[in-house]
């Protein structure tokens, strides 16, 4: 009786030997899932369809209304000294900020046109150099005060003759239709407030390519 339990013993032994060998050798079965493996591994960066640095939320070329209005997107206020706005590849700034100028956090910055402001004047923070037109190409670059640029809107610029070429005049803003949102379209003017459910009055109508 003995000897039988010695050799069951014995069998049963190398069994368990020779099946834990299989097992660790096995190419079949998968390392463990935390092996080798970043503790934080980087996922792809989304797209997303929102400004998260200071741009141009809106522009006025409306009788009354003509200006620019920039919006702060963070969660902190921006200093603007030396930030500056070029029109049409300018080589001087339209508007540049001054010391002291600063945007708070989820902010609006009024730059009111050179003329023609009276409806607005009482969210008027500063004054441009230039007018501007609901009926001409557009360009409009946003620099901070290295030169590096931060934002622009573009309706398309462009000259025939020395001549800015006139398009569809616009009733209306060229705005972003959400605060920083990256789409564009004509709204109902929200010079100095927010253009979320501002009333859409249009697509932006640009020069032919």
């Amino acid at each position: 009786m003995k000897k039988v339990l010695y050799f069951a013993l014995a069998a049963f032994t190398a069994f368990s030997l020779v099946a834990c060998i299989e097992d660790k050798d096995d190419p079949q079965k998968p390392d463990d899932p935390g092996k080798d493996q970043p503790e934080n591994p980087q996922q792809p960066e989304q797209p997303g369809d929102q400004m998260t640095t200071l741009c141009i939320n809106e522009v006025c070329g409306v009788v009354g209304s003509k200006g620019i209005e920039l919006y702060n997107p963070t969660d902190a206020a921006v200093d603007l000294e030396g930030v500056a706005i070029y029109k049409n590849e300018a080589t001087d700034p339209t508007w540049t900020g001054e010391a002291g100028n600063s945007i708070p956090a989820k902010g609006f910055w009024v730059i009111t046109s050179k003329k023609e402001f009276d409806d607005i004047s009482e969210v008027a923070n500063a004054k441009a150099q230039d007018s501007f037109s609901p009926s001409k190409s557009l360009l409009l670059v946003l620099k901070d005060k290295n030169g590096n640029e931060l934002d622009r809107f573009d309706r398309g610029w462009a000259k025939a003759n020395n001549t800015e070429i006139s398009l569809p005049t616009a009733e209306g803003s060229f705005a972003r239709t959400d605060d920083a949102k990256k789409e564009w379209k004509v709204l109902a003017i929200t010079m100095g407030k927010t253009n979320k459910g501002a009333e859409v009055k249009g697509d932006i109508i640009e020069i032919a390519e």
